[in-house]
């Protein structure tokens, strides 16, 4: 029975390819093809590419490196190819050549594809030159400019085209048109192969009859067939099968047959898919086998039959060697992603280029508004103006348009400077360029102040076709050279010397008081070194200075002495500063001096005055206190004689008083005798203190000892040293009266030491004295007498004397601890504040 074909597509039972419907890939074995094409062209030199109707290049062979290199690399150079390819090339009829110079200006041919009577796609060939025409090298080399190309490379690979006769060109054009004619058969046999793949379950029986045929169709598409008869216990394979798994043609087929050439990797997966085939599930499936050690790739796809039972009854199924397609997808995938990662490498590139142009615009910009720096351009044709923002911004106006025309900017300038400036911009067509300042107006009507500069751009007429320039806005420079020479002038002006010295010690500046006050103009200073003002005795005094202002500190209103020219001292108050350049460095000194000889004069007459007063004021006092002691002592003799108690204690009463007067004439002695100050050296007014009780007392202590322990040169101020030394006087007088009755050999101790001090020089005196910050100081006082009664409480105490001596312990914000261990001992702690 024969099966109509015709009949067959009119029942829509089965689809049916169509010629267009397919991509040329699908009809023909591009690879293969392409390695024949090499070939051919490496003896030939023709070079072919086939391109389908899209553009898309489906294969290319021995094409020059102007095209490969240059033309096809260059995006607006490709764009031209493939508009060549799809645009000139079209028009061209079956079994003939169209000749055409591409956009790129070198000759090609094309002939077309035909399938089924259908335009798939194009060959081409090309570039070549014919030998009767010359060569433009002006033209490439002006492409090679336009496009960016290596001009020399470039020229070298325009020499390497091949130049053709007519007679060569014509020949390669027919060469080409039967290839096309070949290749156009071949697809449409391959056309034909896979409409037959599509309806070979019903063509099963027609292809029995037509094995020889099937066969060859077989060993041209790499496609082998086989049946299976179970009920037979039949299997048969077709010649091609058995070329493709290696095996023998008269080898005895079995299932295991085949599966010993599976490859062990892909058995599992095989093993599952026949099984699921044989329940009735589709079954079409790619794997590998191994024939002769080498590795195959094979797509099987097969049919089962079922009786009424569904018992399997047969099958049939085809195998195609596919190892070309999968090497062919394997190239093309590895081409693939090396397309993807150099396109993903030139997208990088680009992406990096355009983040380094915005990052430079962005900081054009950002620069141009740290310095108030505009920049615009004038089309002189068409009067437009481009403006910068920052530009927009001087002006006062958002940054709107990028569009503008001059007379916005001329309104922008103030009314007075108008002329001036359009006077200067017309100058400039013929001077080429223009530098001014002048005033605007910005758009809230504050007046600024802009420097403008622009230059001339001319064609080749020298005819000004373009101006561009710069606004800075200037204001607050203007406004600075204001304020710089008003302090110019405040310097002239002053009465202080003020002068610029170098870390060197160099003069660099010298105003008009300096020469008053040392007697040099700045002509015979400048220059010189600073030193040439110190006194012999004071020199390096001045570099000493300078370093400690290098080390960041400032010399406020020092007092020194300097030379006046001539060589006559002179007092001076000096003030060291630092100058700093635009950076922040260290630059310069500056030294204000101020000349304070009549002020220190006069202070030495007042401190003459007044240490005369201090001293007669101390004198004074001392004279009285010695009256109201004398005075106490006269009271006291009229007591002495009378036997009566109350008496004795009146008389006690007397003496307490005249000791305590005596402790504070002490004090304004060695006041006096410390020229004056307000400052008590305490440790030499203890020892005079306590030699005078032993003196008062000496009746009955004649064995009584005494030993002493201070630090030297402790000195306090009048608030401390007049309680504490009549709390000393209480505490020894209360020993010697009542701690050695009946006693010899008795001894008494005082100390006074401190905690942490720090220690400092007062160089007007000339002396080392102690500077306390808030100092801890513990004052004993003990004897080894009969000590206190256990009873006795300090804190209830009846004696006037140990009341006293609380009262003035509480004055000095201390503490004091009464001991009873070996006689009696007196412990009194107490802070003294910071003396400066």
């Amino acid at each position: 029975m024969t099966i109509d074909l015709e009949q067959l597509k009119a029942t829509n039972l089965n689809p049916v390819l169509s010629a267009a419907s397919l991509e040329l890939a699908d009809i023909l074995d591009v690879p293969a093809l392409k390695s024949l094409m090499n070939d051919l062209s490496q003896l030939t030199y023709i070079t072919i590419s086939i391109i389908d109707l899209k553009g898309n290049v489906l294969m290319s062979v021995g094409w020059p490196d102007i095209c490969t290199r240059f033309h096809r690399a260059h995006p607006e150079t490709c764009k031209h190819c493939i508009e060549s390819d799809t645009q000139l090339s079209l028009g061209v009829a079956p079994g003939e050549f169209k000749l055409y110079k591409c956009k790129n200006n070198m000759w090609n041919f094309v002939t077309g594809l035909i399938v089924e009577g259908q335009h798939i796609a194009n060959i081409f060939s090309g570039h070549f030159f014919f030998e009767d025409e010359t060569l433009d090298y002006e033209l490439f080399r002006s492409q090679a400019r336009k496009y960016g190309f290596n001009e020399e490379e470039y020229i070298k690979a325009l020499e390497k085209v091949p130049r053709l006769s007519r007679e060569t060109v014509n020949k390669n054009m027919s060469f080409l048109m039967k290839l096309a004619n070949m290749i156009s058969q071949l697809s449409h046999s391959n056309f034909k192969l896979s409409q037959a793949l599509e309806e070979r379950d019903i063509l099963v029986d027609e292809l029995k009859k037509n094995k020889e045929d099937l066969d060859h169709a077989q060993v041209v598409g790499n496609l082998g067939s086989w049946r299976l008869d179970v009920r037979k216990k039949e299997l048969t394979w077709s010649d091609e099968n058995y070329r493709i798994f290696g095996i023998p043609k008269d080898t005895h087929l079995t299932y295991e047959t085949f599966f010993s050439k599976v490859h062990p990797d892909d058995r599992k997966y095989v093993k599952k898919e026949w099984i699921a085939q044989l329940k009735g599930e589709p079954y079409s499936i790619e794997h590998r086998i191994i024939v002769d050690g080498k590795v195959k790739w094979i797509r099987k796809k097969a049919y089962f039959e079922f009786d009424k039972n569904g018992e399997i009854i047969g099958g049939f199924g085809i195998t195609q060697d596919i190892t070309k397609r999968k090497k062919a997808e394997q190239d093309l995938k590895r081409a693939h992603d090396s397309l993807e990662a150099k396109v993903k490498e030139r997208t990088d590139e680009l992406e990096k280029a355009y983040e380094s142009l915005m990052e430079e615009k962005r900081r054009l910009s950002e620069a141009q508004k740290i310095a108030h720096i505009g920049n615009w351009d004038w089309n002189l044709a068409t009067n437009e103006m481009y403006w910068s923002d920052e530009m927009c911004r001087i002006f006062g106006c958002v940054p709107q348009k990028v569009v503008h025309k001059y007379s916005e900017l001329f309104n922008f300038i103030h009314p007075e400077d108008q002329s001036y400036v359009h006077n200067t911009v017309k100058s400039a067509l013929h001077r080429k360029f223009f530098s001014i300042d002048h005033r605007i107006v910005s758009s809230d009507g504050t007046d600024r102040v802009v420097h403008s500069h622009g230059e001339v751009v001319f064609d080749e007429n020298k005819k000004p076709i373009l101006l561009r320039g710069t606004i800075q806005d200037i204001t607050d420079s203007k406004k600075t050279e204001e304020k710089i020479r008003t302090l110019a002038d405040v310097v002239e002006s002053s009465n202080d010397a003020i002068i610029t010295e170098t870390l060197d010690g160099i003069i660099a500046s010298w105003n008009k008081a300096a020469e008053q006050i040392y007697g040099y103009s700045a002509e015979e200073i400048l220059g010189k070194n600073i030193s040439i003002l110190e006194p012999e005795n004071l020199k390096g005094e001045i570099k000493k200075f300078i370093e400690i202002v290098k080390q960041g500190e400032k010399i406020q209103r020092y007092k020194t002495l300097r030379l006046k020219k001539g060589g006559r001292l002179i007092n001076v108050s000096i003030t060291y500063s630092p100058v700093f350049d635009a950076s922040g460095k260290l630059k310069a000194v500056s030294a204000i001096s101020r000349d304070i000889t009549e002020q220190v004069n006069a202070e030495k007459l007042l401190a003459k005055a007044e240490d005369a007063r201090k001293k007669e004021i101390h004198h004074r006092i001392k004279n009285n206190l010695q009256v109201i002691s004398s005075l106490l002592d006269l009271q006291a003799e009229k007591f002495r004689n009378r036997e009566r108690a109350e008496n004795e204690e009146v008389l006690n009463a007397f003496i307490e008083s005249q000791d305590r007067v005596m402790s504070i004439a002490l004090i304004h002695e060695e006041l006096h005798e410390g020229r004056g100050n307000d400052i008590l050296n305490f440790s030499s007014y203890i020892k005079r203190l306590v030699e005078n009780l032993f003196h008062t007392y000496k009746l009955g202590n004649v064995n009584t000892s005494l030993n002493i322990e201070l630090e030297e040169n402790i000195f306090f101020d009048m608030d401390i040293a007049v309680p504490l030394g009549i709390i000393i006087n209480e505490l020894v007088s209360n020993s010697l009266k009542y701690a050695f009755l009946g006693r010899d050999n008795g001894k008494i101790q005082i100390k006074l030491h401190k905690k942490c001090s720090i220690k400092h020089v007062n160089n007007e005196q000339g002396n080392t004295k102690e500077s306390y910050n808030g100092t801890d100081f513990v004052l004993t006082v003990s004897d080894n007498g009969i000590g206190v009664p256990d009873e006795f409480n300090l804190e209830d105490s009846n004696s006037l004397g140990l009341q006293l001596v609380e009262t003035l312990v509480d004055q000095l914000e201390g503490e004091i601890e009464l001991k009873r261990d070996s006689g009696t001992e007196f412990c009194i702690r107490f802070a003294v504040p910071v003396q400066n």
